[in-house]
């Protein structure tokens, strides 16, 4: 059985009523808000579906109207977004790569639970979404596979978070790619990369320290050289990310200066 949730997301109407010359064609669509659905499996009997949005303009707390609350508190095991002490369905926050978004699970008995992403979509292909786990401090990517576990009796708003990054290789893949070099070139405004093994680079990607995206390329192949221009960038610490192929995650903290340096 599935327990149904129902995604409801209040958009702006863009219809409109014009006459004579003040027409000029139909409005134009809606803008694609970026979503994805976890899926949790509880005791192979029934799937919770939680639904987590992205709008720049939301808040980590309660957003009247858009954020919806768990209504099933007879269930006696269940999950949901854990939102002011209280228990939601439906989450709109703004992106940000290290943000960790807290669950709730509660278990009458003990309780498997099974964590994969049933869909997404406007949510960036290329970007890792993991189970943390504090118990044991453990990272699980539920984007390609699924991460089950048996919960103890009781609630517990602690355990679990959604994760954006890996903390336990986070800055460790560079160990791993040892001839593969990012560096800041701040005289000629540009990021410079060497990859004299030639490694096949599926994207790159740079945020800001806030976690926000600033630059985004994809496909990028596998040259020995990749210049980016970080002309008109403020200057402060930047998170690079190069993904390869084989979905290996290599990253560097680069300083952007002005001053030349």
């Amino acid at each position: 059985a599935t327990v149904s949730t129902i995604f409801l997301l209040s958009f702006q109407s863009f219809s409109q009523i014009t006459t004579g010359a003040d027409y000029d064609g139909p409005p134009p669509p809606p803008p694609l808000i970026p979503y994805f659905k976890l899926n949790t499996v509880i005791n192979d009997e029934l799937t919770r579906q939680l639904t987590l949005v992205f709008d720049p303009e939301a808040t980590d707390g309660v957003d009247i109207g858009i954020d919806a609350k768990n209504m099933d508190g007879d269930f006696p095991q269940d999950i949901s977004f854990w939102i002011e002490n209280e228990d939601y369905v439906i989450q709109v926050l703004n992106f940000n790569l290290y943000k960790k978004i807290p669950l709730s699970v509660k278990a009458a008995v003990s309780t498997k639970f099974k964590f994969y992403i049933s869909q997404t979509d406007g949510f960036d292909d290329t970007q890792p979404i993991y189970i943390y786990d504090s118990l044991d401090m453990s990272y699980h990517d539920i984007r390609n596979t699924s991460y089950q576990v048996v919960v103890a009796p009781g609630k517990d708003s602690e355990r679990f978070k959604i994760s954006f990054t890996n903390n336990r290789t986070l800055g460790t893949n560079n160990n791993l790619r040892s001839n593969f070099f990012i560096s800041q070139d701040n005289k000629n405004q540009v990021l410079n990369a060497t990859n004299p093994n030639n490694e096949i680079m599926k994207s790159f990607r740079l945020y800001d320290i806030l976690g926000k995206s600033i630059i985004s390329k994809d496909n990028l192949g596998a040259e020995q050289n990749f210049s980016f221009s970080t002309s008109g960038l403020s200057s402060g610490v930047y998170m690079a990310i190069f993904m390869t192929a084989d979905s290996a995650r290599i990253t560097q903290k680069i300083i952007i200066s002005h001053s030349g340096n």
